[in-house]
């Protein structure tokens, strides 16, 4: 997390900015991805002695938007407490609505399933399209981030920093990025997956030149994503 302290008519002394570190730290508590946070320190001409220190605070996270508060105390120190009390109640009033959005698409997801019929048992396991994906662009972390929330095993996303494709799989040691280095048809991912005993295959598919994930279903068949145009 990228912390940067501004002092505007007051000097931020090594104990002052140590202290606002420590404060901002704390805020991973409450949400782990915080990518930058800055803190304006501001000692104001006023007569109301109780509020000439003042203390801003923006921060951006993956997944939520920008929160910033302000606060003010008779010393720069409480300040600097009371703002970052507010920032954790904002930080958490947003991470719940960001988990609660998740839920909803997950669930929406799982009803899409649902409606496609199953084969039976004794046929042989077929390939099932599914609705392509959208989602706004993000990084390996925020992906991580998103996957967590979503308490699902895998995630397709656009990575903003390679500007492709990508999956963040949960696997027994953490997590991997996989990205699309073989092209096939989707029929021959499926026939790769079914010799390899892996659960899923990112690969660009010859037919469309996009990216697509083939993916082992708990029906026993075979799903197909792909990322909307």
């Amino acid at each position: 997390m990228q912390i940067k302290v501004t002092g505007r008519g007051t000097e931020i002394t090594a104990p002052l900015r140590d202290y606002v570190h420590e404060k901002v730290g704390k805020l991973e508590e409450f949400f782990s991805n915080i990518q930058k946070v800055e803190v304006i320190l501001d000692a104001r001409a006023t007569d109301d002695v109780e509020r000439r220190q003042v203390a801003e605070i923006r921060a951006w996270m993956a997944g939520l938007k920008m929160i910033q508060a302000s606060e003010a105390g008779r010393d720069m120190y409480a300040a600097v407490d009371l703002v970052i009390e507010e920032a954790k109640r904002q930080i958490q009033r947003h991470k719940r609505k960001h988990v609660e959005e998740q839920r909803r698409k997950a669930e929406k997801g799982k009803q899409e399933l649902m409606e496609i019929p199953h084969v039976r048992p004794e046929t042989s396991p077929v390939l099932v399209k599914l609705i392509r994906f959208a989602g706004k662009p993000m990084n390996f972390e925020e992906a991580k981030q998103e996957l967590k929330i979503m308490g699902q095993d895998f995630l397709a996303f656009r990575n903003t920093e390679n500007k492709e494709v990508n999956v963040v799989n949960k696997s027994k040691d953490g997590f991997e990025l996989l990205r699309p280095e073989t092209e096939m048809l989707p029929d021959e991912a499926v026939e790769e997956l079914k010799k390899s005993g892996h659960n899923l295959i990112l690969f660009n598919n010859k037919s469309t030149r996009i990216p697509s994930v083939v993916f082992r279903r708990k029906s026993g068949n075979f799903g197909l994503i792909e990322p909307e145009a």
